[in-house]
C-alpha cells in the first residue's frame, strides 16, 4: 500500500522528504518498513497524523510538533516518523487534530491529548496546553464500559462520542459549537441539548455537526450560523454514507453516491453539479477530494496550494467544476482504496505494485 499526497507543504507536513508545495501527487515515505493500510488521516495547522490499521500513527510536519516523534525516531528528512510510540504503542484505533494539537483514542478507550492554544485545547483542565501527551483522567465517565466510537476537531475545540450517543467536547465554545453555556471548556462536557442518539461527529472552523443512525436520518449543527451553516440544513439525511466539514461547510455522502453539501461556497467548496458517483470522500480547510465508483481520484474547491490539482483558475480555485487527480483506468497497476484531506493537503493510497 502507497501513500500519496499533494498540496501545501511548507513544513513538510506532506511526509515526501521536501518542504516544497506539490500540485500533482508524490510518494509519501515512512521511516520504517510499511504498515497495513491507512484508515484515517487527520492534519493541523501544519502537521499530519496518519493511522494505520494495525494501530500505529505516523506524523509529519512543522517542527514546533517536534514533540510528536519518538526520539529514536527523528529524521533530518520530513518524512512520516511514528508518532509517541513508548506511550501509545499500536493500540490507537481513533485520532484527530486541532491545529496545534493531536488527539488519539486507544483500544482500552484511553484519551491522550497533546496540545498548544488558550483556549482549553488539551482538555485536561487549564487553559494553555503543551505538546507532552497527557490522559485524560476520569474519562469516559459514564460507565466503566463505555465506548468511544468517534472523535473530531475544529481549529482549536473537540468532541469524542461514545456508543451510547453521548457527546462530550472541550475547547473553545464561545460560538456554542460545545453546546451551552457558551464558553471555553477546559475538561470534557456532556454536550446538552442534542436530542437523539449520536453516531458520528465531524467538526469546522466554529461548528460541530452531529449525525445520528442512517435510518433516522436526524442531524444537527451546534455554533457558528455564519454561511447559513445552520439555516441551509436539511430537516433529515437519511440513508447518509459519510460525512465531512470544511472550515465553513458541511457535505454529506449518499448512499445513493451523490453529495449533499450546504454552506460557504466563494471559493467552490460546494460539490458542483454533474458530479459522477461518489465512493468516498475527505474534506480538507476549504476543498474536498473524492474517489469515483470508476476509480478516479478527483478534487474541487479552494487549491492555492496546489491541493486540488494543477488546473485552478487565477485565484486558484476549483469552482463549478472538479478536477480530475488520477485516472487509474489509464494505469490498472494502481488501485486507489482511500482518499483524505487536511489544511490545504490532499492524500490518497493505492495498490502499487509497480513501487
Amino acid at each position: 500500500m502507497v501513500l500519496y499526497g499533494f498540496g501545501s507543504n511548507g513544513s513538510g507536513q506532506l511526509g515526501i522528504g521536501n518542504t516544497v508545495d506539490q500540485s500533482t501527487p508524490q510518494r509519501c515515505w515512512l521511516n520504517s518498513e510499511l504498515p497495513g493500510s491507512p484508515m484515517t488521516i487527520a492534519a493541523g495547522g501544519n502537521h499530519t497524523l496518519v493511522l494505520y490499521d494495525e494501530g500505529t500513527v505516523y506524523s509529519a510536519g512543522s517542527s514546533r510538533d517536534a514533540k510528536l516523534h519518538s526520539r529514536s525516531s527523528m529524521s533530518s528528512m520530513p518524512i512520516f516518523q511514528t508518532t509517541y510510540v513508548s506511550v501509545l504503542g499500536n493500540k490507537v484505533k481513533l485520532c484527530s487534530a486541532l491545529w496545534d494539537g493531536s488527539i488519539f483514542v486507544n483500544s482500552e478507550n484511553e484519551v491522550y491529548t497533546a496540545a498548544l492554544g488558550s483556549k482549553g485545547e488539551q482538555g485536561t483542565g487549564g487553559i494553555s496546553g503543551s505538546m507532552a501527551l497527557q490522559i485524560l483522567p476520569n474519562f469516559p465517565p459514564v460507565h466503566q464500559w463505555s465506548k468511544i466510537v468517534d472523535v473530531a476537531c475544529g481549529v482549536d475545540h473537540a468532541v469524542v462520542v461514545l456508543n451510547d450517543g453521548i457527546v462530550y467536547g472541550w475547547g473553545n465554545g464561545r460560538k456554542g459549537q460545545l453546546s451551552y453555556p457558551e464558553e471555553i471548556v477546559c475538561t470534557p462536557r456532556r454536550l446538552a441539548g442534542v436530542g437523539f442518539k449520536v453516531v458520528r461527529a465531524v467538526c469546522g472552523r466554529d461548528f460541530t455537526y452531529l449525525v445520528g443512525e442512517q435510518s433516522s436520518g436526524q442531524h444537527t449543527v451546534l455554533g457558528s450560523s455564519k454561511w447559513e451553516i445552520q439555516s441551509q440544513a436539511p430537516a433529515l439525511v437519511p440513508d447518509w454514507k459519510d460525512i465531512g466539514a470544511s472550515w465553513g461547510s458541511i457535505f454529506v455522502l449518499e448512499g445513493s453516491g451523490k453529495i449533499r453539501s450546504w454552506g460557504r461556497n466563494d471559493h467552490g467548496q460546494l460539490a458542483p453539479p454533474g458530479l459522477p458517483h461518489i465512493e468516498k470522500i475527505a474534506v480538507g480547510s476549504e476543498h474536498v477530494i473524492a474517489l469515483t465508483k470508476e476509480g478516479k481520484v478527483i478534487s474541487w474547491g479552494w487549491g492555492e496550494h496546489g491541493n486540488c490539482g494543477s488546473g485552478t483558475d487565477e485565484s486558484g480555485d476549483v469552482k463549478g467544476k472538479w478536477n480530475e487527480i488520477l485516472d487509474t483506468n489509464s494505469d490498472h497497476s494502481m488501485r486507489v482504496i482511500g482518499v483524505g484531506a487536511g489544511c490545504a493537503t490532499s492524500f490518497f493510497w493505492a495498490e502499487d505494485p509497480e513501487s
